[in-house]
């Protein structure tokens, strides 16, 4: 079994990346000032996604990691094409791609320790 504490602390991230996720669109859809800001029913097809998958990953359900992996991997390409094709909300854009950077990167690595961990449980002694 991979450690607990860093299990604990991979999971603490994928965890609390969500609601900053949230927090940043929303802050990007009010005070943003580009043209392209989130807004309207574009801003709850983005919100959706975060606010569907917290429940699940507070339960601890390794299927909602997946899902979170999968959307931080969305997030991150969508905010990397913003903040290269204008410069008016760089700031917010860059603050999104680092959260979902590091929401993706914790997802990828507890992803890996957990079927490593499962490979070691499986091989015979």
């Amino acid at each position: 079994m991979p450690p607990r504490g860093l299990l604990f602390g991979l999971r603490a991230i994928i965890i609390g990346v969500q609601p900053l996720l949230v927090l940043a669109y929303l802050a990007l859809a009010y005070w943003g000032e580009a043209i392209t800001r989130p807004q309207g029913a574009w801003l709850w097809v983005l919100l959706l996604p975060l606010i569907l998958v917290s429940p699940p990953l507070w339960r601890g359900h390794y299927a909602a990691f997946v899902w979170a992996a999968l959307f931080d991997l969305f997030y991150l390409m969508l905010a990397l094409t913003d903040a290269f094709s204008g410069s008016a909300d760089r700031a917010w854009q860059w603050i999104i791609i680092v959260l979902s950077a590091s929401g993706f990167i914790s997802a990828w690595m507890q992803g890996i320790l957990l079927r490593r961990a499962a490979r070691r449980e499986k091989l015979p002694s």
